[in-house]
């Protein structure tokens, strides 16, 4: 009689091309030697085995060639003495032709440089080739991220995910992937930036020379811009009549010469920067300033006498 069916295959090795597949004798041969087996393979595709190798004697050990690289593939084994073949074995779980061993690779497809408002969500999905798959590690500032109440990390094999639900400016980075097999190591790197309002300028607000109608403001800009340009700086004034903060101005820079004060008023000021995301806080003078001249009007002068005289001039003398 035909033998009985061979163990249950298991793959042992492997590449793009091929698979070498091991398994135990039949338990009965039924009374004629093993004199070889029969390899069989199913294409995922195609939906039926074929015989794909011979292998002659009782080795129970052989290799399917030929196979295409990223198809999945099923193997079973059959057995044959001089009876005939045996029923087939036991099916292997579905089979990927890939290499056993791929320094991993990071796709950076997703990588661009990423700007987002800051309070929206940052999402990243990023493709890790490699075999074996590669442990995949994120870091921000060279420290290594982890899971929190804020940010959800998912490795899986051959892909990462990288979910930030509530952005906020103290995120804004660059972030480094690094994806690690025993064969060696990929690292890649994505730039994001959290857009808001700028911090306040920069103090102090420095006043100078004042006059009875104008001065001149100067100040430092933010330290933080708000990832987005600083569009101008707008200035205000504390009206001395109503006591309230009304516009006098904007400036590109960090200068600005104010006009329009009333003399012999008391006057405060503050500035603050303005980009596409929205106006900063404050910057206040300390103390309010009153809006004079430098030096007072002399007061006038005694009554002029004449002292010498002739027909074409006269000297005139006066107390001071």
């Amino acid at each position: 009689d035909v033998p009985a069916p061979p163990g249950l295959p298991d793959i042992v090795d492997w590449d793009e091309k091929s698979a070498k597949l091991k398994w135990e004798p039949p338990i009965r041969d039924n009374g004629a030697p093993i004199t070889g087996y029969v390899i069989e393979v199913m294409d995922r595709d195609r939906g039926e085995f074929v015989k794909a190798a011979e292998i002659q004697g009782n080795i129970c050990q052989g290799t399917v060639p030929k196979l295409e690289e990223g198809n999945q593939y099923q193997f079973r084994i059959r057995a044959v003495n001089k009876a005939g073949q045996s029923e087939p074995s036991e099916n292997t779980n579905w089979h990927t032709a890939k290499p056993r061993f791929l320094k991993p690779r990071i796709d950076r497809t997703n990588l661009n440089p990423l700007s987002v408002k800051a309070g929206l969500p940052v999402s990243l999905d990023v493709k890790v080739f490699g075999e074996p798959p590669a442990t995949v590690t994120w870091y921000f500032k060279d420290q290594e991220l982890k899971n929190g109440e804020n940010l959800e990390i998912v490795n899986v094999d051959y892909n990462t995910k990288f979910l930030m639900t509530k952005s906020k400016r103290a995120n804004t980075g660059k972030y480094v992937i690094k994806a690690k097999n025993e064969v060696g190591e990929d690292e890649a790197e994505v730039e994001i930036t959290i857009l808001g309002k700028p911090s306040k300028p920069k103090g102090p607000l420095d006043v100078a020379d004042v006059t009875k109608s104008g001065c001149t403001l100067t100040w430092q800009k933010p330290e933080d811009d708000g990832g987005a340009p600083i569009e101008y700086y707008e200035i205000e004034k504390l009206d001395p009549l109503t006591g309230q903060w009304i516009p006098c101005g904007t400036a590109k820079d960090c200068k600005a010469n104010i006009t329009g004060l009333q003399e012999g008023k008391p006057y405060k000021f503050r500035v603050k920067a303005v980009n596409k995301e929205g106006e900063s806080e404050e910057l206040e003078t300390e103390k309010p300033i009153i809006a004079k001249n430098p030096f007072d009007e002399p007061g006038k002068p005694g009554r002029p006498e004449p002292r010498n005289w002739d027909k074409d001039f006269v000297d005139l003398e006066w107390s001071p």
